[in-house]
Protein backbone atom coordinates (compact mmCIF):
# COMPACT_ATOMS: atom_id res chain seq x y z
CA UNK A 1 0.00 0.00 0.00
CA UNK A 2 2.69 2.22 0.91
CA UNK A 3 4.90 1.71 -1.76
CA UNK A 4 1.60 2.53 -4.14
CA UNK A 5 1.24 5.66 -2.57
CA UNK A 6 4.77 6.62 -2.98
CA UNK A 7 5.20 5.26 -6.70
CA UNK A 8 6.31 7.48 -9.60
CA UNK A 9 6.76 10.23 -6.79
CA UNK A 10 9.85 12.57 -7.87
CA UNK A 11 12.47 13.05 -4.89
CA UNK A 12 13.60 16.69 -6.20
CA UNK A 13 10.00 17.87 -7.00
CA UNK A 14 9.00 17.17 -3.60
CA UNK A 15 11.79 18.45 -2.02
CA UNK A 16 11.53 21.81 -3.60
CA UNK A 17 7.87 21.67 -3.05
CA UNK A 18 8.26 21.25 1.02
CA UNK A 19 11.05 23.66 0.99
CA UNK A 20 8.22 26.08 -0.16
CA UNK A 21 5.92 25.28 1.74
CA UNK A 22 7.97 25.41 4.87
CA UNK A 23 9.15 28.64 4.24
CA UNK A 24 6.01 30.14 2.96
CA UNK A 25 4.33 29.23 6.30
CA UNK A 26 6.99 31.02 8.01
CA UNK A 27 6.89 33.55 6.12
CA UNK A 28 2.67 33.59 6.40
CA UNK A 29 2.94 33.79 9.89
CA UNK A 30 5.21 36.93 9.78
CA UNK A 31 2.88 38.44 7.78
CA UNK A 32 -0.07 38.21 9.55
CA UNK A 33 1.66 39.33 12.75
CA UNK A 34 2.39 36.32 14.29
CA UNK A 35 -1.05 34.77 14.30
CA UNK A 36 -0.72 31.48 14.88
CA UNK A 37 -4.23 30.74 13.20
CA UNK A 38 -2.91 31.46 9.90
CA UNK A 39 0.06 28.62 10.56
CA UNK A 40 -3.21 26.18 11.12
CA UNK A 41 -4.99 27.07 8.22
CA UNK A 42 -1.45 27.09 6.29
CA UNK A 43 -1.04 23.64 7.23
CA UNK A 44 -4.29 22.21 6.54
CA UNK A 45 -4.06 23.50 2.78
CA UNK A 46 -0.65 21.82 2.68
CA UNK A 47 -1.86 18.79 3.81
CA UNK A 48 -5.13 18.45 1.52
CA UNK A 49 -3.21 19.95 -1.25
CA UNK A 50 0.14 17.24 -0.90
CA UNK A 51 -3.57 14.58 -0.47
CA UNK A 52 -4.84 15.12 -3.92
CA UNK A 53 -1.10 15.38 -5.33
CA UNK A 54 -0.82 11.81 -4.25
CA UNK A 55 -4.13 10.67 -5.49
CA UNK A 56 -3.72 12.06 -8.49
CA UNK A 57 -0.31 11.10 -9.91
CA UNK A 58 -1.77 7.35 -8.99
CA UNK A 59 -3.78 7.82 -11.77
CA UNK A 60 -2.35 7.39 -15.59
CA UNK A 61 -2.77 10.41 -17.86
CA UNK A 62 -4.52 8.99 -20.38
CA UNK A 63 -7.38 8.69 -17.81
CA UNK A 64 -6.71 12.73 -18.05
CA UNK A 65 -7.04 12.95 -21.70
CA UNK A 66 -9.93 10.52 -21.83
CA UNK A 67 -12.27 12.10 -19.83
CA UNK A 68 -11.01 16.16 -19.92
CA UNK A 69 -14.18 17.17 -21.65
CA UNK A 70 -16.29 16.31 -19.05
CA UNK A 71 -14.19 17.95 -16.59
CA UNK A 72 -14.43 21.19 -19.05
CA UNK A 73 -18.15 21.26 -19.06
CA UNK A 74 -17.79 20.40 -14.96
CA UNK A 75 -15.60 23.68 -15.07
CA UNK A 76 -17.91 26.06 -17.63
CA UNK A 77 -20.95 25.23 -15.02
CA UNK A 78 -19.25 26.24 -11.82
CA UNK A 79 -17.67 29.33 -13.72
CA UNK A 80 -21.46 30.20 -14.23
CA UNK A 81 -22.34 29.44 -10.86
CA UNK A 82 -19.70 31.53 -9.88
CA UNK A 83 -21.18 34.40 -11.80
CA UNK A 84 -24.70 33.93 -10.49
CA UNK A 85 -23.98 33.44 -6.87
CA UNK A 86 -20.41 33.47 -5.87
CA UNK A 87 -18.36 34.26 -2.72
CA UNK A 88 -17.74 37.91 -2.97
CA UNK A 89 -14.33 38.84 -1.21
CA UNK A 90 -13.04 42.43 -2.00
CA UNK A 91 -15.30 43.19 -4.56
CA UNK A 92 -14.20 40.16 -7.00
CA UNK A 93 -17.20 37.31 -7.09
CA UNK A 94 -14.27 34.46 -7.68
CA UNK A 95 -15.03 31.90 -5.08
CA UNK A 96 -17.45 29.16 -3.96
CA UNK A 97 -18.23 29.01 -0.20
CA UNK A 98 -18.22 25.28 0.37
CA UNK A 99 -17.41 25.47 4.49
CA UNK A 100 -13.55 25.58 5.64
CA UNK A 101 -12.35 26.59 2.46
CA UNK A 102 -13.68 28.96 -0.41
CA UNK A 103 -13.10 27.25 -3.87
CA UNK A 104 -12.10 29.31 -6.80
CA UNK A 105 -12.83 27.28 -10.24
CA UNK A 106 -10.94 29.67 -12.13
CA UNK A 107 -7.28 27.96 -10.85
CA UNK A 108 -8.94 24.33 -11.62
CA UNK A 109 -9.33 26.04 -15.67
CA UNK A 110 -5.23 26.70 -15.50
CA UNK A 111 -5.11 22.94 -15.54
CA UNK A 112 -8.43 21.95 -17.67
CA UNK A 113 -7.46 24.28 -20.80
CA UNK A 114 -3.64 23.43 -21.14
CA UNK A 115 -4.91 19.20 -21.01
CA UNK A 116 -7.94 19.63 -23.32
CA UNK A 117 -6.19 22.58 -26.04
CA UNK A 118 -3.05 19.99 -26.45
CA UNK A 119 -5.45 17.66 -27.07
CA UNK A 120 -7.13 19.31 -29.42
CA UNK A 121 -3.81 20.12 -31.56
CA UNK A 122 -2.12 17.18 -31.24
CA UNK A 123 -4.52 16.47 -34.04
CA UNK A 124 -4.21 19.45 -36.33
CA UNK A 125 -1.73 19.09 -39.56
CA UNK A 126 -3.58 21.56 -41.77
CA UNK A 127 -4.60 24.80 -41.99
CA UNK A 128 -8.17 25.44 -42.05
CA UNK A 129 -10.44 27.95 -40.23
CA UNK A 130 -11.95 25.16 -38.18
CA UNK A 131 -8.47 23.76 -36.94
CA UNK A 132 -8.29 27.58 -35.75
CA UNK A 133 -11.45 28.76 -34.31
CA UNK A 134 -12.72 25.48 -32.26
CA UNK A 135 -9.93 25.56 -29.62
CA UNK A 136 -9.46 29.41 -29.94
CA UNK A 137 -13.52 29.31 -29.17
CA UNK A 138 -12.89 26.07 -26.15
CA UNK A 139 -10.19 28.58 -24.50
CA UNK A 140 -12.48 31.82 -24.77
CA UNK A 141 -15.51 30.69 -22.95
CA UNK A 142 -13.87 30.37 -19.81
CA UNK A 143 -11.50 33.19 -20.33
CA UNK A 144 -14.30 35.19 -20.88
CA UNK A 145 -16.28 34.34 -17.28
CA UNK A 146 -13.09 34.29 -15.53
CA UNK A 147 -12.78 37.74 -17.00
CA UNK A 148 -16.08 38.54 -15.45
CA UNK A 149 -15.56 38.19 -12.34
CA UNK A 150 -13.06 40.35 -12.46
CA UNK A 151 -10.19 38.54 -13.12
CA UNK A 152 -8.11 40.34 -15.43
CA UNK A 153 -4.79 38.11 -14.90
CA UNK A 154 -6.07 34.83 -14.79
CA UNK A 155 -8.05 35.65 -17.70
CA UNK A 156 -5.02 36.54 -19.83
CA UNK A 157 -3.11 33.69 -18.55
CA UNK A 158 -5.41 31.32 -19.98
CA UNK A 159 -5.53 32.25 -23.15
CA UNK A 160 -2.09 32.67 -23.08
CA UNK A 161 -1.68 29.07 -22.80
CA UNK A 162 -3.54 28.18 -26.43
CA UNK A 163 -0.40 30.57 -27.94
CA UNK A 164 1.91 28.16 -26.02
CA UNK A 165 0.42 25.08 -26.78
CA UNK A 166 0.21 26.28 -30.81
CA UNK A 167 3.48 26.99 -30.69
CA UNK A 168 5.30 23.75 -28.68
CA UNK A 169 3.10 21.69 -31.22
CA UNK A 170 5.00 22.60 -33.67
CA UNK A 171 1.52 23.64 -35.61
CA UNK A 172 1.63 24.86 -38.86
CA UNK A 173 3.09 28.58 -39.08
CA UNK A 174 0.31 30.15 -40.51
CA UNK A 175 -1.69 29.34 -37.71
CA UNK A 176 0.55 30.50 -35.23
CA UNK A 177 0.71 33.98 -36.94
CA UNK A 178 -3.02 33.92 -37.37
CA UNK A 179 -3.34 33.38 -33.55
CA UNK A 180 -0.70 35.60 -32.58
CA UNK A 181 -2.02 38.46 -34.87
CA UNK A 182 -5.76 38.10 -33.18
CA UNK A 183 -4.32 38.19 -29.72
CA UNK A 184 -2.64 41.62 -31.04
CA UNK A 185 -5.44 42.89 -32.55
CA UNK A 186 -7.19 41.96 -29.27
CA UNK A 187 -5.18 44.40 -27.18
CA UNK A 188 -7.15 47.69 -28.56
CA UNK A 189 -10.36 46.17 -28.23
CA UNK A 190 -9.91 45.11 -25.06
CA UNK A 191 -8.41 48.25 -23.60
CA UNK A 192 -11.37 50.02 -25.29
CA UNK A 193 -13.88 47.50 -24.23
CA UNK A 194 -13.21 44.95 -21.69
CA UNK A 195 -10.70 46.37 -19.11
CA UNK A 196 -12.20 48.59 -16.10
CA UNK A 197 -10.84 51.85 -15.06
CA UNK A 198 -9.08 50.81 -12.45
CA UNK A 199 -7.16 48.27 -14.37
CA UNK A 200 -6.23 51.10 -16.97
CA UNK A 201 -4.93 52.79 -14.34
CA UNK A 202 -2.53 50.91 -12.94
CA UNK A 203 -1.11 50.29 -16.72
CA UNK A 204 -1.08 54.15 -17.09
CA UNK A 205 0.53 54.04 -14.10
CA UNK A 206 3.51 51.67 -14.97
CA UNK A 207 4.22 53.34 -18.06
CA UNK A 208 3.60 57.35 -16.91
CA UNK A 209 5.00 58.10 -13.12
CA UNK A 210 2.90 60.71 -11.47
CA UNK A 211 3.55 61.10 -7.94
CA UNK A 212 -0.69 61.48 -7.36
CA UNK A 213 -0.27 57.88 -7.96
CA UNK A 214 1.61 57.26 -5.06
CA UNK A 215 -1.54 57.36 -2.96
CA UNK A 216 -3.64 56.16 -5.50
CA UNK A 217 -3.26 53.20 -7.92
CA UNK A 218 0.66 53.04 -7.42
CA UNK A 219 0.14 52.82 -3.70
CA UNK A 220 1.01 49.17 -3.59
CA UNK A 221 4.41 49.59 -6.11
CA UNK A 222 5.51 52.24 -4.04
CA UNK A 223 5.29 50.49 -1.11
CA UNK A 224 6.20 47.37 -2.30
CA UNK A 225 9.85 49.29 -3.68
CA UNK A 226 10.14 50.77 -0.41
CA UNK A 227 10.03 47.31 1.25
CA UNK A 228 12.53 45.61 -1.15
CA UNK A 229 14.80 48.33 -0.91
CA UNK A 230 15.25 48.55 3.09
CA UNK A 231 15.37 45.09 3.16
CA UNK A 232 19.26 45.31 1.75
CA UNK A 233 21.81 42.06 1.68
CA UNK A 234 20.47 40.68 4.51
CA UNK A 235 16.84 42.18 5.85
CA UNK A 236 16.13 43.27 8.68
CA UNK A 237 15.52 39.91 10.49
CA UNK A 238 12.20 37.66 11.15
CA UNK A 239 9.20 39.78 11.89
CA UNK A 240 11.57 42.95 12.00
CA UNK A 241 9.89 44.23 8.76
CA UNK A 242 8.53 48.21 9.30
CA UNK A 243 6.57 48.06 5.27
CA UNK A 244 4.86 44.45 6.48
CA UNK A 245 4.32 44.20 10.12
CA UNK A 246 2.83 47.76 10.03
CA UNK A 247 0.61 46.83 7.11
CA UNK A 248 1.72 49.60 4.96
CA UNK A 249 1.39 47.08 2.02
CA UNK A 250 -2.20 45.59 0.82
CA UNK A 251 -2.51 41.89 0.47
CA UNK A 252 1.02 40.94 1.92
CA UNK A 253 -0.18 37.33 2.21
CA UNK A 254 -1.41 37.19 -1.06
CA UNK A 255 -0.18 38.67 -4.20
CA UNK A 256 2.63 40.77 -2.76
CA UNK A 257 4.28 37.92 -0.13
CA UNK A 258 7.32 38.55 -2.15
CA UNK A 259 8.27 42.17 -0.37
CA UNK A 260 8.17 40.32 3.07
CA UNK A 261 11.00 37.97 1.75
CA UNK A 262 13.00 41.11 0.20
CA UNK A 263 12.37 43.67 3.28
CA UNK A 264 12.91 40.86 6.52
CA UNK A 265 15.18 38.07 4.44
CA UNK A 266 17.15 40.70 2.18
CA UNK A 267 19.21 39.41 -1.35
CA UNK A 268 19.83 36.02 0.64
CA UNK A 269 16.48 35.48 0.88
CA UNK A 270 15.32 36.68 -3.06
CA UNK A 271 18.32 34.36 -3.95
CA UNK A 272 17.07 31.24 -1.64
CA UNK A 273 13.87 31.42 -3.32
CA UNK A 274 14.80 32.24 -6.81
CA UNK A 275 17.42 29.41 -6.53
CA UNK A 276 14.29 26.79 -5.49
CA UNK A 277 12.30 27.91 -8.13
CA UNK A 278 15.12 27.00 -10.92
CA UNK A 279 15.56 23.96 -9.13
CA UNK A 280 11.95 23.01 -9.59
CA UNK A 281 12.09 24.13 -13.32
CA UNK A 282 15.09 22.67 -14.66
CA UNK A 283 13.52 19.54 -13.20
CA UNK A 284 10.17 19.65 -14.78
CA UNK A 285 12.26 20.35 -17.68
CA UNK A 286 14.09 17.23 -17.73
CA UNK A 287 10.86 15.22 -17.19
CA UNK A 288 9.13 16.87 -20.07
CA UNK A 289 12.84 16.44 -22.29
CA UNK A 290 13.17 12.67 -21.30
CA UNK A 291 9.56 11.81 -21.84
CA UNK A 292 9.31 9.65 -24.43
CA UNK A 293 5.41 10.44 -25.20
CA UNK A 294 4.84 13.91 -27.65
CA UNK A 295 1.58 14.97 -25.92
CA UNK A 296 2.67 14.62 -22.29
CA UNK A 297 6.19 16.43 -22.96
CA UNK A 298 4.00 18.76 -24.76
CA UNK A 299 2.03 19.07 -21.61
CA UNK A 300 4.71 19.10 -19.35
CA UNK A 301 5.95 21.76 -21.24
CA UNK A 302 3.42 24.27 -20.94
CA UNK A 303 2.74 23.55 -16.98
CA UNK A 304 6.46 24.44 -16.64
CA UNK A 305 5.92 27.35 -19.00
CA UNK A 306 3.17 28.74 -16.65
CA UNK A 307 5.12 28.21 -13.64
CA UNK A 308 7.54 30.26 -14.48
CA UNK A 309 5.68 32.66 -16.31
CA UNK A 310 3.04 33.38 -12.81
CA UNK A 311 6.72 33.59 -10.81
CA UNK A 312 8.16 36.42 -13.46
CA UNK A 313 4.54 38.03 -13.74
CA UNK A 314 4.20 37.99 -9.72
CA UNK A 315 7.67 39.39 -9.14
CA UNK A 316 7.61 41.74 -12.14
CA UNK A 317 4.48 43.71 -11.09
CA UNK A 318 6.24 44.02 -7.27
CA UNK A 319 9.07 45.69 -8.92
CA UNK A 320 7.27 47.98 -10.74
CA UNK A 321 8.27 45.81 -14.39
CA UNK A 322 4.80 44.92 -15.00
CA UNK A 323 0.87 46.15 -13.61
CA UNK A 324 -0.46 44.86 -11.29
CA UNK A 325 -2.77 41.50 -11.50
CA UNK A 326 -3.87 39.32 -8.94
CA UNK A 327 -1.50 36.48 -9.81
CA UNK A 328 -0.23 34.80 -6.61
CA UNK A 329 3.22 33.36 -6.31
CA UNK A 330 3.10 29.75 -6.79
CA UNK A 331 3.26 27.80 -3.37
CA UNK A 332 4.17 31.02 -1.50
CA UNK A 333 1.34 33.13 -1.56
CA UNK A 334 -1.56 32.47 0.87
CA UNK A 335 -4.43 30.30 -0.73
CA UNK A 336 -5.86 27.16 -0.60
CA UNK A 337 -7.46 26.86 -4.14
CA UNK A 338 -4.35 28.16 -5.77
CA UNK A 339 -1.99 25.69 -3.59
CA UNK A 340 -4.06 22.45 -4.61
CA UNK A 341 -4.01 23.88 -8.18
CA UNK A 342 -0.36 24.06 -8.41
CA UNK A 343 0.06 20.31 -6.56
CA UNK A 344 -2.34 18.73 -8.81
CA UNK A 345 -0.19 19.94 -11.80
CA UNK A 346 3.14 18.33 -9.74
CA UNK A 347 0.36 14.93 -9.71
CA UNK A 348 -0.35 15.23 -13.20
CA UNK A 349 3.41 15.82 -14.18
CA UNK A 350 4.23 12.59 -11.87
CA UNK A 351 1.69 10.53 -13.39
CA UNK A 352 3.46 10.66 -17.21
CA UNK A 353 6.21 9.16 -15.29
CA UNK A 354 7.10 5.32 -15.97
CA UNK A 355 6.88 3.16 -13.24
Amino acid sequence: MIKNIFNKLDITISICILTLLLYSTILLYSANNQNINIVFKRIFHIIISIITMIIIKQFDIEFYKKNIKIFYFINIILLVIILINGYIIKGAQRWINIGLIQFQPSEITKIIIPIIINKITSKIHSFTIYNIIYPIIITLIPSYLIYLQPDLGTSILIIFNLIIIFFLNGINKKIILFSFIIFILFIPISWKFLLHNYQKKRILTLIKYNKKNIKNSGYHTHQSKIAIGSGGKYGKGLFKGTQSQLKFIPENKTDFIFTIIAEEHGFIGICFLIMIYIVLISKLILISIKNNNIYDSILISNFTINLAIQILINIGMIIELLPVVGIPLPLISYGGTSLISNMSIFGIIMSTKKK
